[in-house]
Formats: structure tokens, sequence, C-alpha cells
């Protein structure tokens, strides 16, 4: 259609608005109640417009556009009409940024002629300042619902709402009370799309510099952030969103929005250390690297190396290449070991891929989603969001998990059975499926191979078994089962998180699920796919970088062919022997294998299970060197310090969950003399080579990232398509993306696996779990992230608003078990294991099983939870049985606040037997 706005032309699409015309042409219409990335309101009656041959001054905003209209912003009725209207809205206002240049509506007023209010404040409220990073100041409130829109369709969440009626209305929560007292998460988004000041920053104002696009460093969803630099060379506390971004739709979290001040924490290293008779001193760089090298060098046959995957592909490469190139070896893992390494090595195995194999979009299409040890609304909040959205398209929501997390408020069905009992769960739920005909035959039969010896491995996995087992009624499982084979529309997604990983049968939890897609095809589809949810921010990243023990880069296997192809391109033939993984160092250390270490923006002796045991191994180590941001628990008994400079200090790109590679962007110099990973590592490699006479001509002469990063696609198959460049271009793009024309993947296993046909494995479990209660240790941990915090805090207890909000150790306890306790809700507890112990908080409530207590790992007041964990693994992969181990709970005072009931502590859940 095409239409004249103050007598300029313009062609718009059908069913665009007049306002959609306006802002093609870039006419400052005032837009109140708009988001600039949301559809308007028509609350604020701003943006009026004169229409030739109409009545009237309508809001453009919901008036369509038609052939030949003839319309205008500047007719002086308009004008009049817009001015009264500017002068009555800001006159709402006593406070607020809406009075002057920086809100939305003060710019406006300023544009078109409004200078002072005419008319007297119409309403007195008191601040809201109960949220550690925003305030609520409803005398800067102009009604224009904007807030709400973001709270309740954007985020879905639903804290806010309008109250009131009349000169009474007014923003506020449920029933009334502060914004602290409901269920905001902090997220921000109201405050990034309020217009006048009334939910704010408490940050004061502060001129900015310039805006920088890049990617958020928490989890692994990789939001787009943007963050604004202060003329004063920090990052202004609050973070925008990036609409743009694919991933994110102009969405964040708590932490991504407010989460970065950890780059200008006071305890930051931004100097190389060297530790002298037991003391740390500054160096040079020159100095600290020389020292750095010649320990590493001396050791280089016991040697072990672990990256970071908070750090970008860039760096992982490069530790990679220095690890294989030059120390000879393959023992350099990441925290991918500790997390999702049974799910990726299942997936190797079943697909001949280790990722995602769908992308976020998919939740939204599905008609079933299905959500097993996974608490996204704590962990991945933006995917929860996706969740949300899934369900008010229709879709069936599935929640499997011992504990109940905020998803099951919305969920259709909510499973929680036993820890440990994975296997029998869904052994079952499979079994359902092939009993009642819901199989996909025709894919099973196409695309699938040892499909017979698995339906028979399921026969002793009845309903009424699973029930005995798990604890769970067979009605669910049954009713899952048929949801998930038969949705009631598109496919189905399977999502799953550490609670499926992070036991000693943690491979075969995975192929139980992996096994449920293959059988009903539900995967290669718009609507479908199984996602095992990437904890941080460049997990998959550093695998897909070659960052672990049993791969090269893009995990290519050491066949000869392989290195062939490396050898040729690093001038030195990688070790085709697989390392040592994360786990067995540590044990390594103790054994005397390993003797020297390298660390990089990891911190084993916080992540690692059984702390103390952990402490003894690295305590034996000749020779450490970390490189870090942080003098945290490992750094303290290093050798060598190497500042690293921080997300926002370097160019580089992450990969998130979805397989999209992004772009991380420069917007701060870096601090003091820190430098990016990938320099810092180079140079130690170059000072190595030459100790131990290496030739490594110019293989680490790397001019920028990009130089890194066209490097590792050149070796990478599925990255050979992507640059930096073309990501400036384009935004992120997903893997596999072999050309340069090629556009990337949304979805895989549309046509074939990897490995030709998908495997399916059956899956066994000769025991529950490791450790499980007895009298002295009746109850069993469980132990899992915060909404609040990231891992193990490092970075988030140096960001004084997210410590406000979490700042002491909650230990989550059943009503029943605390009553047999006398345990009050808020009492100190101590929870005591095998190995170790620690104090916080009791909470009480029925989010857990009779039985079961909730520890998260971050740690606070010197507390945490890897005190207690056990140091059993997963035989195939290697992981941690983080999430099942024995302990018992008592009151810290030792005096009880509430009578304990007769019968003392729980004797836990019982354990039957597994099937035989």
């Amino acid at each position: 259609m095409k239409l004249a706005i103050d007598g300029r032309p313009v062609e718009v699409p059908d069913g665009a608005t007049v306002l959609d015309a306006v802002n093609a042409l870039g006419i400052p219409l005032p837009q109140l109640c708009k988001d600039p990335d949301r559809s308007p309101l028509g609350a604020c009656r701003t943006c009026l417009v004169q229409v030739e041959g109409q009545r009237g001054t309508p809001a453009a905003c919901h008036l369509p556009a038609r052939d030949g209209m003839a319309v205008s912003t500047t007719h002086p009725e308009v004008v009049r009409v817009r001015q009264t209207v500017l002068d009555l809205t800001r006159s709402m206002l006593t406070s607020g940024s809406g009075r002057d240049s920086f809100g939305q509506l003060g710019r406006a007023c300023e544009r078109h002629g409004v200078r002072n209010g005419s008319f007297a404040s119409l309403h007195q409220f008191e601040p809201d300042d109960t949220k550690s990073f925003f305030v609520l100041d409803r005398e800067a409130c102009i009604l224009c619902g904007r807030c709400t829109v973001a709270c309740d369709d954007v985020q879905q969440i639903g804290a806010i709402a309008m109250l009131g009626r009349g000169h009474a209305m007014k923003v506020g929560v449920f029933g009334d009370g502060t914004m602290a007292s409901s269920v905001c998460t902090s997220c921000g988004q109201c405050v990034a799309t309020c217009p006048t000041g009334a939910l704010r920053s408490k940050e004061a104002p502060a001129p900015i510099d310039r805006r920088v696009e890049t990617t958020c460093p928490y989890c692994g969803v990789g939001c787009g952030i943007g963050v604004d630099v202060r003329a004063d060379g920090r990052l202004a506390v609050m973070a925008d969103d990036a609409p743009a971004n694919r991933s994110s739709l102009g969405t964040l979290c708590v932490k991504g929005r407010f989460g970065t001040g950890f780059v200008h924490a006071r305890d930051r290293i931004t100097t190389p250390l060297v530790k002298v008779d037991g003391r740390w001193r500054e160096a040079s760089w020159d100095e600290a690297l020389d020292l750095a090298a010649d320990g590493l060098a001396r050791h280089h046959r016991r040697f072990g190396a672990l990256a970071s995957a908070k750090a970008t592909n860039e760096d992982g490469y490069v530790m990679q290449k220095f690890v294989r190139a030059v120390m000879g070896t393959n023992n350099v893992d990441h925290c991918t070991r500790l997390c999702h390494s049974p799910s990726v090595e299942a997936m190797l195995v079943s697909m001949g891929s280790g990722a995602t194999s769908n992308s976020y979009v998919d939740y939204e299409e599905a008609g079933c989603v299905m959500v097993v040890g996974a608490d996204a609304s704590a962990n991945h909040p933006v995917i929860a969001i996706r969740f949300r959205r899934a369900m008010g398209h229709g879709a069936r929501i599935v929640v499997i998990n011992p504990k109940r997390i905020e998803l099951v408020n919305q969920a259709d069905l909510w499973i929680a059975q036993r820890p440990g009992t994975d296997v029998t769960l869904f052994n079952a739920m499979a079994k359902v499926i092939l009993d009642e005909g819901l199989a996909n035959l025709d894919f099973v039969r196409a695309r699938t191979e040892g499909f017979e010896t698995w339906r028979q491995s399921l026969e002793p996995f009845t309903l009424e078994q699973a029930e005995r087992v798990t604890g769970v009624p067979k009605r669910d499982i049954a009713q899952a089962a048929r949801w998930y084979a038969r949705p009631p529309f598109a496919g189905s997604c399977l999502v799953w998180g550490m609670g499926i990983t992070q036991h000693v049968n943690g491979i075969h939890n995975a192929h139980t699920l992996l096994n449920l897609s293959l059988v009903t095809g539900q995967l290669g589809f718009p609507g479908a796919g199984i996602s095992p949810l990437r904890g941080q921010n460049n997990v998959q990243g550093c695998g897909d970088a070659g960052c672990i023990p049993t791969n090269l880069p893009g995990y290519q296997s050491y066949g000869a062919e392989t290195l062939a192809k490396f050898e040729r391109a690093w001038g030195v033939r990688p070790p085709d022997t697989p390392g040592l993984v994360v786990t067995d160092m540590i044990e390594a250390c103790l054994s005397g294998d390993v003797r020297a270490m390298y660390v990089v923006g990891e911190n084993p002796l916080l992540s690692e299970p059984d702390l103390h045991h952990a402490e003894k191994a690295i305590g034996q180590l000749d020779w450490l060197v970390v490189q870090d941001l942080f003098m945290h628990e490992t750094a303290e008994r290093a050798h060598v310090f190497l500042p690293a400079a921080a997300f926002a200090e370097k160019e580089g790109t992450f990969t998130n969950s979805e397989r999209r590679v992004q772009r991380v962007r420069k917007a701060l110099e870096p601090r003091g003399q820190a430098r990016a990973d990938w320099w810092i590592t180079s140079e130690l490699a170059k000072r190595v080579a030459r100790r131990l006479g290496v030739r490594v001509d110019g293989q680490f002469d790397y001019a920028n990232a990009a130089d890194v990063f066209d490097e590792m696609a050149r070796l990478t198959p599925f990255l050979g398509g992507i640059s930096h460049a073309r990501l400036d271009r384009e935004g992120g793009l997903q893997w596999p993306c072999p050309t340069a024309d090629h556009p990337g993947t949304r979805f895989l296993y549309a046509e074939s696996f990897p490995r030709g046909k998908g495997k399916f494995v059956p899956a066994i479990q000769t025991v529950e779990a490791a450790e499980l209660p007895d009298p002295d240790y009746p109850l069993i941990l469980n132990t899992g992230r915060l909404l609040y915090h990231w891992h193990g805090g490092t970075i988030t207890r140096r960001v004084e608003g997210l410590l406000a909000l979490a700042p002491r150790l909650e230990v989550t306890i059943h009503p029943v078990d605390a009553a047999r306790l006398g345990i009050g809700d808020g009492d100190g507890v101590r929870v005591t294991s095998r190995r170790g112990e620690l104090t916080g908080d009791a909470r009480v409530c029925s989010d857990v099983r009779p039985g079961a207590i909730f520890v998260p790992f971050v740690k606070l007041q010197d507390s945490a939870a890897n005190f207690l964990t056990n140091a059993a693994f997963d035989p195939a992969s290697k992981i941690p049985e983080y999430k099942v181990c024995a302990v018992r709970v008592e009151l810290a005072s030792g005096t009880a606040s509430h009578p304990a009931q007769s019968g003392g502590q729980s004797g836990g859940m019982p354990h039957p037997p597994q099937p035989s």
C-alpha cells in the first residue's frame, strides 16, 4: 500500500498501521505505550494524527493504513491536542526520569514544545525500593501499561498488574504488597520498557558513551545483551536486551540484565602474580610467563589442563592446540565432564552427534514438551519463557523431577520419581509406547538399528514394577508416554538437564531418553527434537573446539586421516591416545601421574565432588598455573596467576545450546594488565615449545580472535562456513554450516544421522545410586543451581544486587522430616555426609519429597554442597554423582525451636530392587 505522511510518500505491507508508516519514515511521533519491539497498546493517546477527509485525531498505532491515505502529524489541531495530552501526561509525574531528558516522555515533551506541566499532580505514592536493582516510583507512572505487557506477555511471569480504578489506578502486585513480596524475578523487562522512569535502575543516570551488542556470559541460552559503556569507562549496571538476537528475542533474566558488574569487582586480579616463599608478588608478563613455562616444561610428561566453558571458542581452540601440539598429550578437559558428558557420549553412540537436535523456537511449536531433570526457571530462565509460551499455544507440558520446580505450576503433569530410578521410569514409558501401538514403526524400520534387542530388554519393565520402583502412579507413567508419543499437534520436544546426567547411571539414563525419541520418531522436523540444556555460556563451544580428551576439534576421532590433517595444519602430529578426563586428573594428582596442571577459567576446588578429597589431590601438585579473573579456591594454591580479560574486554564467539555461534564483542579495554585468554595461552605455548624443542613456527602468532576462528573453521567441517565477518553481517548461525553460502541448520536428523542409522541402546541399572540412606545418614541430598547465583558463585557473589537476593545458603527439607527433627523454617541446620559438613538455613516446604533435602551448590558463608557430595562416577562418562548421596540433618545450635516428633530422622525413601 502507498500513502503519504506529511506529504512524503511511503509504502507499507498489507496489515500495517499508520504508525508503521510514520516509523518507516523516521518521523518523531510520540508513542509512549509502544515498546519499540512490541505491538502498541493504544493507552497513551500521544501518537495522534489527522487524516485527510476524516474527522478527529485518531491514534496512529491502531489506525489501519489504507492505499492513498494522506496523513498529517503536523496539522495545527493535531499539534494542539497532542501537546495537551503530553501536558496532562507529564502532570501525572512528580518524580522520575520522565521529567528530564533521560526519559522517553521527557524527550517527547521537549521535542513537541511542552515545557512545564500545567496541571496539578493527580496522585501521591511512596516509592517501592524493595528490589535490589530497581525502584517502582508510581509518582513517575503514566499508566501506559507497557510494564504489565512486559511481565505478562513477554516474560510470562505475571508479577505486576494494574490495580484500582480511576484516579486510584496504579501499577502494583497481588495483594497490593511490595515488589519484594511478589513473584517478581528481577528480570528487569519492565524497567527496560518503561518510558518515564517509574520503573528505573537504582544506579544514578550517567552519560552513555556507546552501546555494544554482545552475548551474555552466564548460561547456555546465549541471550543477546546490549552493554552500555558510561563516559567514565565503566559498564552501566543495567544491560539492555537485544531483540535481533534469534536465541533470546529481546528477553533477559536477572543475571543477564543486571549481573555484569563482576567485571569491575574490587578484588579482581589485573596484574600477573608469582608465588615466592608462599607469598604472592606482582610480576611482569615476561617474568610470569617464563616462570609458568619453566614449571610446565619440567612436567610435560605428567601434565593435565582444564579449559574454560566461560571463555570463547577461540580461547578454547588455542588451549587444546597448546596441550596437543606442544605438551604432547590429550589430557585436556572442561566442565562438560561434570554436567552433560553422559548426554554427549550417548548421543555420539546413538546418533553420531553430541548436540541438541532442535532450536529453541521448536519448544514453542511443539505439541508436547517433556522437561526431565531440568529447572529452566532457575538455570535457563529465557528457555522457561518458551515453555510457558508453548503452554499458551495448547501444548502438553510434562515435568519429570523429584523436586517441585516453578514449571510444575503450569504443567499438565508432574512426575516426581524417587531419585536414581530414571532407567526404570523411561524404560516403562517405552514399553507403554510399544504395547499400545504408539511407536513410529515406519521411522524405526527405515532409520534405526538395534530395535529388536532393545525391545526385548524392556520386557521386565511393566507399569506395575515401575510404580513399585519409582513411586510414580502407573497411570501417570502411561499418560506421559502417550502424550510424548502422540502429541495433540506438531511433534514433541524432549528436554533434559543434569538431573538425568549427574548419576552413576548417567549414560544409561541418557540412552533411555534417546531410545524414546527413536521409537517415536520425534526428531528431525519442526516442533520436535532432543535437547540437553547446556549449563555454561560456552560449554557447547568448548567441546566443539576440542577441549575434551577423547576427540579433536569438531568431535573428530584420532584416526590416521584426521591426525594427518591436523599435522599438516599445525606442523606437529597430535597424540593418538585419548587423554584423562578431569575426574581422572584429580585421582592422577594423588597417584603422581599428574604433577603439573594449567587451569583456565575453572575452579575445581569448588566444582569437584568431595572437596576435601579434591583439596588433597590438588595439594600434591608440584606446579600449578591458574588463569582467571579472581583469586578463588584453586588459584590460592597456584604458583603463577595469569590475569585474564573478562567477556566484555575481548572479541570472540560463544556457541549456545541450540548450536548457534554468536559474536562476543569488546566493550572495554582489559583492566590493568589483563589479556585475552587466547593471547596468554599463545605466549605460554611459544615459551614452552622453546624449552621442549618443539617447532611451532608461526603456529601461535595469531593477529586477532578472528584469525583463530578462521583456523578452527578450516579444520572443523561443521563450522566451515562461519567467520567473524559473516556473524557481524548476519547474526548468529547454527552449525552445521559447512560453506559460506549455507544458511545454518535449524534442526538435525531431517533425513539421516551422522552415524548412518540411529541406534537403540538397551539401558540397564544395577544400582539406583552409589550411596543410599542408612540409619546413620538417613536422608538423600540433591543439588542444583539457584536463579540468583551461577554455579559456585565465583562471579555472582561479586554482584552486590544478586548476593542481596540470595545471601544465605538454604537447605530445603520436607515438613514431615522437619517436624521429626524439631526444625522450623529459618532455623540454622547442619548437614553432614561421610565426607564433610555444611551449615545453612532451613527452608521447610514440600518442594522436595519426604526423605530428601536440596542444597544449591553455590558457596555461601563458606558452605558448599560439594563438601558433602560423593566422588562416585558413571563408569563410561566419568561424571560424578552430584544428585544422590546420603546425609543427616540436625539443628546447628543443638537446640530445637520446634519440639521434635517421635521417630527422629526420617528413614528416607524406600528403595525396592530393580527388575532383573
